[in-house]
């Protein structure tokens, strides 16, 4: 697994990303009324943090967006300067 400097819950990502759109997040929906597959609902009924020190310290690898939120950012930009969003 590979992660940026700012774990978060998905629902943070997926509100920040909504905001991005000046959209307001979906609706929370519980995990026992998500239609998931056991494989899915296994990965989102746990609650696991991923460090990146290693990938950053033993490779070298410095982070393009060091954070989700320049990460959607960035991705945000280009869609605009393509077009695709407003």
């Amino acid at each position: 697994n590979v992660t940026d400097d700012e774990p978060a819950p998905p629902q943070d990502v997926t509100a920040y990303a909504a905001s991005l759109l000046g959209m307001p997040p979906p609706p929370l929906v519980s995990i026992e009324d998500a239609n998931l597959s056991p494989m899915a609902r296994s990965f989102y009924s746990e609650n696991k943090r991923v460090r990146n020190e290693r990938i950053k310290c033993d490779l070298g690898v410095t982070l393009a967006h060091p954070t989700y939120h320049e990460g959607l950012a960035a991705i945000y930009g280009e869609l605009r300067n393509r077009g695709a969003v407003k």
